[in-house]
């Protein structure tokens, strides 16, 4: 990528100008005195005051890195401020180049009603360049152009080491596993020049923090060949989600996908940074930490906890499906979790499969029903429950092409599965042989299902395939979380794949489906369940 960062002899810009040289982009460097600059790596040196640039200046570029700033202490008015806004004003001329800003931490929320932040807590003889540059943050989200801005932690601090690794956060003040609120300006290069690649913030303001100390020293990376950018080495190492429109041209590594969720709708990564106790009904209550958009640390309240990837998925704006599996835990064990936002309400549902000799394909799901404990806030006094809202309704669900199924939720406790008109097949893939049409006849889709409602719309409802494994077969624990407007779901399958012995392996994915109502003169719904007497 063609890359220009305003202020790359600063000691912010010398060390992202050196990340992305590295990893191989080119770098513009853009400065105010041309003989102060070092040049190691730059492509071409711009010798420029930042109120003096036009968009001519900057055209050509993918992103624009601004590392601007004065030293801290000197007698500033409105410096940044004006200095964003300047920028604006060019970028508004620019509309295919990023503008992402090195900007403060004084306009970061310190709690969850955004009524504070740190701004509030710095003493008044040295807040007059934070001040100033939270009212340039101001300025830029109202400005329409394509924008991005980086709050570093509270200390940022120049010596600081390159760990490597990062843990990426929103509006709010996170903290590292120390809990400081603490970054090396190494590490917020290296995530920089992340955000610079992948994109996750446009629009957005981000925040990150590292820890103090490195692990192990990191292994150099080996530098990306001509043409195309290599999967960084440090991705191994960096606790943030992959951008799922990587997998096009960007990454090296292909994706893997398992049954339906090579068709689920995009994962989520917004509760990345975030952490809550679990207050259960009961349960024990839980801890859990988003470390980044793909990894979080889980455990009962007040034990040690352990690190766990996880898939996030999305129904409507403020409610949450996160779905991890306990490693090193026997028999295997699926941690799935509604996060109402909205409420600030959680839905736990625990699934375990290899618990019974007799049937070793059979999976069973918990369920409790708990509160976000959230500082500044009143711990809620409802909870998500059990409900029958849904009896007597249809929805056609198409999971993929060739892949369709109509969910009949004909009572409380089952759901019958069918297939519209004219469907290929049992799974929707290929005709059912005699044989396979005539099992399906005599052995019907019902299975035990629960049903939750989690607020006006959207329900989670959970189907164990308890009578499949019975008959041999690898049935699955399927939760659904889905929004009954908007006809649309995100759920997931853990349990087993594969029918044949030899063949089955173990199964835990997301996917995802959109649906209509259908009705039908009630012949499906009469059916004798042929598994309860």
């Amino acid at each position: 990528m063609k890359i220009g960062v305003i202020g790359a002899n600063g000691k912010a810009g010398a060390l992202i100008s050196k990340e992305a040289i590295d990893r191989g982009h080119v770098v513009t460097a853009i400065v105010r005195e041309k003989s102060k600059v070092e040049s190691k790596g730059f492509h071409h040196i711009l010798e420029k005051n930042i109120y003096d640039l036009i968009p001519s200046d900057l055209s050509g570029l993918d992103a624009v890195i601004s590392a601007y700033g004065l030293p801290f202490g000197e007698e500033h008015y409105n410096v940044y401020k004006n200095a964003i806004a300047k920028l604006i004003e060019v970028f508004k001329q620019l509309p295919d180049v990023r503008l992402l800003i090195v900007g403060g931490a004084a306009s970061l929320y310190t709690d969850p009603r955004k009524k504070h932040r740190f701004l509030d807590e710095i003493p008044e003889a040295w807040r007059r360049d934070p001040a100033d540059m939270a009212e340039g943050f101001k300025l830029l989200q109202q400005a329409d152009i394509n924008w991005t801005y980086f709050s570093p932690a509270y200390t940022f601090d120049y010596g600081g080491k390159r760990t490597g690794t990062y843990t990426l956060g929103g509006d709010f003040a996170i903290t590292n596993s120390t809990n400081e609120s603490y970054i090396s300006y190494a590490d917020y290069a290296v995530a920089m020049v992340d955000e610079v690649e992948n994109a996750f913030h446009v629009r957005r303001r981000f925040t990150a923090v590292s820890d103090s100390k490195p692990d192990e020293a990191p292994k150099a990376a080996e530098p990306p060949k001509a043409g195309k950018l290599s999967e960084p080495a440090r991705s191994a190492q960096v606790n943030i989600a992959p951008d799922p429109a990587g997998y096009f041209g960007i990454y090296d590594k292909e994706p893997t996908f398992e049954g339906i969720s090579q068709y689920r709708s995009p994962l989520n990564y917004e509760l990345a940074g975030k952490e809550y106790k679990l207050i259960m009904n009961t349960e024990n209550d839980f801890y859990v930490k988003f470390i980044s958009g793909t990894l979080l640390e889980w455990s009962v309240y007040g034990q040690p906890a352990s690190k766990e990837s996880y898939e996030c998925g999305k129904t409507d704006e403020l409610t949450y499906f996160v779905n991890f599996e306990l490693t090193d835990v026997k028999p295997r064990t699926n941690i799935t979790l509604v996060v109402d936002l909205e409420q600030r309400l959680v839905t736990y549902a625990r699934s375990t499969t290899n618990f019974n000799d007799k049937y070793p394909y059979l999976v069973k799901t918990e369920f409790d029903f708990g509160a976000l404990e959230i500082t500044g806030y009143q711990l809620p006094f409802i909870r998500h429950g059990y409900t029958s809202d849904l009896v007597g309704k249809r929805i056609l669900w198409h999971y993929a092409p060739r892949w369709e199924i109509i969910h009949v939720y004909y009572s409380p406790y089952y759901m019958r599965g069918t297939f519209p008109p004219g469907s290929p097949a049992l799974l929707g893939m290929t005709p059912p042989t005699p044989e396979e049409a005539a099992n399906f006849e005599k052995y019907p889709y019902d299975e035990p299902t629960s049903y939750i409602k989690i607020k006006d719309g959207i329900y989670l409802v959970s189907c164990i395939e308890q009578n499949m494994s019975r008959r041999g077969a690898t049935g699955n624990s399927l939760l659904f979380l889905m929004d009954v407007k908007r006809l649309h779901d995100v759920g997931r399958s853990f349990g087993h794949a594969g029918q044949k012995e030899g063949n089955v392996h173990g199964e835990n994915y997301l996917f995802s489906a959109y649906g209509e109502f259908v009705y039908s003169d009630g012949s499906v719904e009469d059916k004798k369940n042929v598994y309860i007497p």
